[in-house]
């Protein structure tokens, strides 16, 4: 079963960037990073993966945080998850970031809006 998160806010505090979003109606105990993205074209969003035994958490971050997340590319620093009291490390996300809008770029199979999101804001 797929269980998902929306990244509602974005923080830099040492030297780390935060994705907070609101205490899931589910436990994350278990999460592990899955070390992989996605893109949800239809909402204009990344999506990082954690995984548990059971289920896939989809990790969304929407368009509106795009620029913070920016930083992750230009300065290197490490993203990390705060769900209520929980916080993770979100691994291989600037690696799976840079790939994918490697991707997007000029590629129509992502969507027009998609692609034109991606270039105003990473490709600018």
């Amino acid at each position: 079963m797929r269980k998902k998160l929306m990244v509602e806010k974005i923080e830099k505090r040492n030297e780390r960037l935060w994705l907070i979003s609101d205490h899931p109606s589910f436990s994350l105990e278990h999460a592990k990073p899955k070390n992989h993205m996605l893109v949800d074209s239809d909402n204009i969003a990344f999506v990082y993966i954690l995984e548990t035994e059971e289920d896939f958490i989809y990790v969304t971050i929407p368009y509106k945080h795009w620029a913070d997340v920016k930083q992750v590319l230009t300065e290197g620093i490490p993203v990390f998850l705060q769900s209520g009291t929980v916080e993770l490390e979100l691994t291989n996300f600037k690696e799976e970031l840079a790939y994918l809008i490697e991707n997007i770029d000029g590629n129509a199979n992502y969507g027009e809006q998609m692609e034109q999101a991606v270039k105003e804001i990473f490709l600018t």
